[in-house]
C-alpha cells in the first residue's frame, strides 16, 4: 500500500484571503467536460414562478425530479471541490483527501448552510477499482465525524467520536465488492460507487484553530499500488441546469454504480428519462420537463421546515433525515437547505424562521434568544446566522466583527446566573459590554440554525423545546 494523503491549502471554492497558493507549476491538461446539448433554448424564466397544476402527471414527475435532485447536487457539489483542485494543481482530487484548514466564513459558498464550528476534509470517493482505506485518527476530548454518505445522500457510516474516538482503519468499499478484506481493517460497504466521506473536526476556541488544523492531518487516506486513475465524470453539473443537462447528470451518476439498490429504484422512473436518457423521451414529456423545472425546485424552498414539527417557532427533524429510506421528499428538501446533514443520533438541526408571534424574521427588528443551561447534548452546541438565497440556499451574513455563530465555546460570550445565555440578534451593533453575546444579522429577512451534537435523550424524544425567538427593542 501506498499513502496517498493530501494536504492542500485548499478553501475548497476558493482560494482564502491572505492564503498562499502552492508555486506555480506546468498542470497536466484536465479532463474536459462538455454539458449534454439541450433539445431547445429554455425560455427566459419569470419573476415570480407559478405553481404547478395538481394533475397526476406533475405528481410522476415531481417524484422523479425528488429522487433525482440530492443526486444532482451531490454531483454539482463535488464538480465543485474537485474543480478547486484543479486550480492548485491537481488534475485528478478524487481519493484525495481535501482539507479545509480554516472556518468557514462569508464567502465560504460552495456548500448550503455551512457551520462555523468545524473544519472539514471533504473526499470524493470512486469505490470501482476496489477498496480505499481511510485512517481515522484516535482524537479523545475533541469532537470528530467522518460520514460516509452515497449519491443519495444517506449517511451508510459515522465512525470517530460517536464509535468511541480511539481511531482506526477502514476499507471503503461499492456496493458489488466481493474481493478480500485488506488484513487490519474494519470492512464499510458504500451504496454506490461514488461516495462522500466528510469529515468534520471541531475548533475549540480561535486560538484553538493551529491544533484543530494539526487533528485533522492526522486523518490519512491509502490505495493499493498500480491501482488505475478513476474515470472522471463527462457532463458539467452547473447550479441553474436546464431540464436536459439535469437528468444527463444523474444518469452519468447512476450508470457509475450498476447494480446498485440506487439505480434499481431508477427504474421507477424511467418513463421520465431517468437511467434511460433525455434523447429516448417523448417531446411532450421534455417540454413537461423544461417547463416545470424552476417550479419544481422552487417547492422544495423552506420545505425541510414545514416537513418537520414546529414548536415554538422553531422546526424539529424528522427521524428520517440522513438516512432516509424511501422518503425522497425530506431527502429533496434537505438537499436544498442542508446537503450533507447528518442524522439526528449524531446533530439535531433546529431552524427557526419566525419569532413567538409567527412573524417572519428579519433585521428591520431585533430579537433576543435564550438558550437553556445544561442542554442535553454530548458534544457542543451553537446558533448561527444565515440570510436566504434567492434559489432556497443558506449562507453566513457578512458582518463587521466577522461573527458568524455563536455556542458554549465563544469565550467572550456571558451567561447569566442560572448558566443560561441570552443572545441578541439585530443588524446595529450594540454599544457596550452586550456586543459580546451579539449574533449579527442582515437588514432583511433571515433564518436561525440550533446545533446539538451528539444529542441526549431529552432532545431525540421531544420533552427538551428550546424557548422562542421574541421580537425585543433595539440594543443601542
Amino acid at each position: 500500500m501506498r499513502a496517498l494523503h493530501l494536504l492542500l491549502v485548499l478553501a475548497l471554492a476558493a482560494a482564502s484571503p491572505g492564503l498562499a497558493a502552492p508555486p506555480a507549476k506546468p498542470k497536466p491538461a484536465a479532463a474536459k467536460t462538455v454539458a449534454a446539448k439541450p433539445a431547445a433554448k429554455a425560455p427566459a424564466r419569470p419573476a415570480t414562478i407559478a405553481p404547478l397544476p395538481d394533475t397526476p402527471e406533475i405528481a410522476e414527475l415531481r417524484r422523479a425530479f425528488r429522487f433525482a435532485f440530492p443526486i444532482y447536487e451531490v454531483m454539482r457539489t463535488r464538480g465543485v471541490q474537485l474543480g478547486a483542485a484543479r486550480g492548485f494543481g491537481l488534475p485528478n482530487g478524487v481519493n484525495f483527501i481535501l482539507p479545509r484548514l480554516k472556518l468557514a466564513d462569508a464567502t465560504s459558498r460552495e456548500v448550503t448552510t455551512p457551520n462555523n464550528d468545524t473544519l472539514y476534509g471533504s473526499v470524493w470517493l470512486d469505490l470501482a477499482g476496489g477498496p480505499v482505506i481511510v485512517e481515522v485518527p484516535p482524537l479523545p476530548g475533541r469532537y470528530h465525524s467522518a460520514a460516509l454518505m452515497s449519491l443519495t445522500t444517506d449517511n451508510t457510516a459515522i465512525l470517530g467520536t460517536r464509535s468511541g474516538g480511539q481511531g482506526g482503519r477502514y476499507a471503503f468499499v461499492g456496493p458489488d465488492y466481493a474481493g478480500p478484506t485488506p488484513a487490519g481493517v474494519e470492512l464499510v460497504r458504500s451504496a454506490s460507487n461514488d461516495a462522500w466521506l466528510l469529515i468534520r473536526v471541531l475548533v475549540k476556541t480561535e486560538a484553538d484553530l493551529p491544533e484543530a488544523a494539526a487533528a485533522l492531518q492526522r486523518f490519512r487516506l491509502e490505495l493499493p499500488e498500480g491501482r488505475a486513475v478513476p474515470e472522471p465524470t463527462k457532463v458539467a453539473a452547473p447550479a441553474d441546469p436546464d431540464a436536459a443537462t439535469f437528468i444527463a447528470v444523474v444518469n452519468e451518476a447512476l450508470a457509475r454504480s450498476p447494480g446498485s439498490p440506487i439505480a434499481a429504484r431508477a427504474a421507477a422512473h424511467a418513463g421520465w428519462g431517468l437511467g434511460t436518457g433525455w434523447d429516448g423521451l417523448s417531446p411532450a414529456a421534455k417540454s413537461l420537463w423544461t417547463r416545470s423545472l424552476p417550479a419544481l425546485r422552487a417547492e422544495l424552498k423552506g420545505g425541510l421546515a414545514n416537513a418537520s414539527e414546529i414548536v415554538d417557532g422553531w422546526s424539529y427533524p424528522r427521524a428520517g433525515i440522513g438516512d432516509y429510506g424511501d422518503d425522497d421528499d425530506l431527502r429533496a428538501q434537505v438537499a436544498l437547505g442542508g446537503l450533507a446533514a447528518l442524522p439526528r443520533i449524531e446533530a439535531m438541526y433546529l431552524t427557526a424562521r419566525s419569532d413567538a408571534a409567527g412573524a417572519p424574521l428579519d433585521g428591520s427588528k431585533a430579537y433576543r434568544v435564550r438558550i437553556p443551561a445544561n442542554l442535553p447534548v454530548g458534544a457542543f452546541w451553537s446558533l448561527t446566522m444565515y440570510q436566504q438565497e434567492a434559489d432556497g440556499r443558506l449562507f453566513f451574513v457578512p458582518s463587521e466583527i466577522n461573527r458568524f455563530a455563536l455556542g458554549d465555546r465563544s469565550e467572550q460570550m456571558r451567561s447569566d446566573r442560572d448558566g443560561s445565555y441570552e443572545i441578541f440578534v439585530q443588524a446595529a451593533r450594540p454599544t457596550g459590554e452586550r456586543v459580546v453575546n451579539w449574533l449579527p444579522a442582515p437588514k432583511g429577512r433571515f433564518v436561525l440554525v440550533w446545533r446539538g451534537y451528539l444529542p441526549r435523550a431529552p432532545l431525540l424524544d421531544g420533552s427538551f423545546r428550546l424557548p422562542p425567538v421574541k421580537a425585543d427593542e433595539l440594543i443601542p
